[in-house]
């Protein structure tokens, strides 16, 4: 069983709290933080025990907004925003954390800083609010019914995987799910379906230089 992230061993690692969620007038989720226009990763905690990390890959300051307000098809960002709602109406503080890692090289190639932590801290503790890889324990479908289900439920992790990281490639979605074992396949199919409800945007010609990369359309 992995460990708790707690809120210390972030302060640790370099974090810094930048304030907590607030529900304002009207029972909306709302900040009052001037957050920066560049990529970081984020931590929402509770009771000093890190609940959530997510990827801000572009602007940390328009990641935490889809919080806010989240379109219709955003189902993790809705889902969060339920939760964390929840829980200020119980009076509960909902602290909101963040990092900067810097990009570094290794052997000539460029290593993302803040795509790498957050893939490492999901991987290493217990986030009870991160969903991704709960595929992985799930039966094989029994009947149509089932078939459904366990289709939705793919694709909800593969819109949650593709929000944390645009620009990945099936292979990385797949492996981001399934762990690094996985093969692409295993995501192709769904993959597509969703570029066809128009929910994912598919760029790149699909050859080996230039393979298909997603991206959520929001």
């Amino acid at each position: 069983m992995r460990p708790e992230l707690t809120v210390q061993r972030l302060f640790d690692g370099g974090f810094e709290e930048v304030g907590c969620w607030e529900l304002n007038s009207t029972r909306d989720l709302v900040h009052r933080l001037d957050l920066p226009k560049q990529a970081g990763v984020y931590a929402f905690a509770i009771n000093g025990i890190v609940q959530y990390v997510g990827l801000a890959s572009k602007s940390l300051s328009q990641r935490l907004s889809f919080y806010r307000r989240p379109g219709v098809s955003q189902r993790t960002n809705i889902r969060l925003n339920e939760v964390i709602r929840g829980h200020l109406d119980k009076g509960t503080v909902v602290q909101i954390l963040t990092a900067h890692p810097s990009d570094h090289k290794w052997n000539g190639f460029t290593i993302k800083g803040a795509e790498g932590l957050e893939a490492g801290l999901i991987a290493e503790f217990d986030l009870p609010w991160n969903m991704r890889g709960a595929v992985r324990t799930m039966a094989k479908p029994a009947n149509s019914e089932a078939r459904k289900s366990g289709q939705a439920a793919l694709s909800d992790l593969i819109l949650e995987a593709v929000r944390n990281r645009p620009g990945m490639t099936e292979l990385e979605i797949a492996k981001a799910i399934y762990g690094p074992a996985a093969v692409q396949q295993r995501v192709n199919s769904d993959c597509r379906l969703l570029v066809g409800r128009k929910l994912l945007e598919r760029r790149g010609s699909g050859g080996r230089l230039d393979p298909y990369v997603y991206h959520a359309r929001d």
